[in-house]
């Protein structure tokens, strides 16, 4: 299912972009086709049919598979935890710049 939005909202923004026309600033570039959105829909969707396979005639190479997977969902939460954590001391710097300047009801009462 993962896979197939994937697919679908790749070919959903190649129709957006290929409808644009030339504005003020230029023509915008999706983010999607220079990091192979596509691709990711084609991965999952091969590694949904693996998956598949996979549990009706079990090999020895699912033990590892299993494994593999206890070692990403130990990391997967690291991964969280490292990104929740670089976000929120990059919104904290965004605070700390905002207290030198001076609030819009501040300048209000300063010009009367």
């Amino acid at each position: 299912m993962i896979g197939i939005f994937h697919v679908f909202m790749w070919y959903f923004l190649l129709v957006l972009y290929k409808g644009q026309i030339k504005g003020a600033f230029g023509i915008y570039e999706p983010i999607t086709y220079k990091t192979g959105c596509t691709l990711w829909g084609i991965f999952f969707i091969i590694a949904g049919v693996f998956i598949i396979a996979v549990t009706k005639y079990p090999t020895r190479s699912a033990k590892l598979g299993r494994e593999v997977s206890r070692i990403l969902l130990f990391f997967y939460p690291l991964e969280f935890s490292v990104a929740l954590t670089y976000s929120v001391c990059s919104c904290s710097n965004l605070f700390r710049r905002q207290s030198d300047l001076t609030s819009v009801a501040e300048e209000a009462e300063n010009t009367f």
